[in-house]
């Protein structure tokens, strides 16, 4: 069963990069930590196989000392079960890259006559807890002053020689206690239960990947994505880089799409501001003109008098002269005299005052009952736009508003089309017959 054979420094595997940087990362950790607890299984087997053995009839009689080979076969297969456990060719050993590691294990293990396995474990042991050491404690420029002090503190933990079992203790407690939340601190206690990449993909999925109820749908499309790379069984520090590289995209996405709007709002306003200024100018050079005359007719069909609505004085419709003031296209109704305005009043009332939503609550009617003109209201949003938009009321126009955006939305895109009114006000000189 246990064939003699030579002791010799197996041909060692490609290594990672990370084994001889300190501190590990977390999947370099969880690799080391793997491939000790399997090797350690792995030699208490390999041990209780020998002791089976040769305990059995298989392993043959004792020949006595001084030279019982029997005896001295069993020695050479022990041997074998420790070299094998102190110099795993496992490219995941936490003494992967120790280069003086292994050549001075296999050096000892070559000279049995000088060097016991009791003097053998001694050494792994001292090496062991030296690397634990600098993984554990050494001080990164992105630490933080509370994770400072913990490393510090472990340090002096092994100069005080405490048992490493004693230190490992006290640096899980530690780690629990500068966990930045409860939820961090469960994630990493229960990891310390796991012995399997799959349980661990589990872990990493329910503790970075979760969805809530808030979350903007581009978070939902990154947790989604690294959940999957999570259960494929990527290692955690990739799917984290991947993660940081791809919130780096979409913040540097965000701030270009900021920019853009700002230049726009920027661009808009300069040409605000010019147009406000050529509107400033024009009206001062109106102001210092003599009086022109400006000439309408009459609005009553087939009147064919006409008014000067600068010396004259002036019978008009409050209500068009309101929207003109407002800027729309419809221009004022005047008349020639007081008859023909109340001859006017109902037809031009019913065509020129009609509430412009699609579905206007008061239809046919012209609005609510009561007094018509006071109930009367623009969209404030849409002035803003140099748009006049009539509602027959607040009403209707709080009725109508999603309907209302939408055609915004189709005029000039997506924007802050905000659902605010504003009244209908005669003009002050104006005087109010009927």
């Amino acid at each position: 069963m246990m064939e003699g054979v030579k002791l010799q420094l197996r041909a060692q595997q490609q290594l990672p990069n990370t084994s001889s940087t300190y501190p590990h990362s977390h999947h370099r950790r969880l690799q080391s930590g793997d491939q000790f607890r399997e090797s350690k299984e792995q030699l208490e087997e390999n041990l209780s196989a020998i002791d089976h053995f040769y305990a059995s009839t298989e392993a043959g009689p004792h020949e006595g000392p001084p030279n019982c080979q029997r005896c001295n076969k069993k020695k050479h297969d022990i041997a074998r079960a420790f070299y094998d456990y102190y110099l795993s060719n496992d490219p995941r050993a936490w003494y992967a890259g120790n280069a003086h590691y292994k050549q001075e294990m296999q050096r000892r293990f070559e000279s049995p006559d000088v060097y016991s396995l009791d003097g053998i474990h001694s050494f792994f042991q001292s090496v062991l807890r030296e690397h634990l050491k600098q993984d554990l404690c050494t001080v990164l420029p992105t630490d933080d002053a509370k994770t400072t002090a913990f490393k510090y503190k472990t340090s002096d933990f092994f100069n005080e020689g405490r048992s490493t079992d004693e230190i490992l203790d006290a640096y899980m407690g530690h780690v629990s206690t500068i966990a930045p939340n409860p939820e961090a601190a469960a994630f990493n206690a229960a990891l310390q239960d796991t012995t399997t990449a799959e349980q661990r993909a589990q872990l990493y999925v329910n503790y970075y990947c979760t969805p809530s109820w808030n979350d903007p749908l581009a978070v939902k499309s990154i947790k989604a994505k690294h959940a999957r790379m999570f259960e494929a069984l990527v290692p955690h520090d990739e799917v984290l880089a991947s993660w940081r590289k791809d919130a780096q995209k979409s913040q540097a996405a965000k701030v270009s799409e900021l920019q853009g709007k700002l230049s726009d709002i920027k661009m808009a306003q300069s040409a605000y501001l010019k147009n406000k200024k050529k509107k400033a100018e024009k009206d001062q050079r109106m102001l210092d003109r003599e009086p022109t005359p400006r000439i309408e007719q009459c609005a009553l069909g087939g009147c064919p008098i006409e008014i000067n609505l600068v010396t004259e004085q002036v019978i008009e419709c409050a209500i068009c002269e309101w929207m003109d003031r407002k800027g729309g296209e419809r221009g004022r109704a005047v008349y020639c005299s007081l008859e023909h305005a109340n001859e006017d009043f109902e037809e031009h009332d019913a065509h020129d005052h009609r509430c412009m939503a699609e579905k206007c609550i008061y239809y046919p009617k012209l609005g609510p009952p009561g007094n018509f003109g006071s109930s009367l209201c623009v969209c404030q949003c849409c002035l803003e736009e140099d748009l006049v938009s009539m509602y027959c009321s607040r009403e209707c126009y709080e009725e109508n508003f999603p309907e209302h955006q939408e055609q915004a939305f189709q005029r000039r895109g997506n924007h802050n089309h905000y659902e605010e009114v504003e009244y209908f006000r005669p003009a002050e000189e104006m005087q109010i017959i009927s």
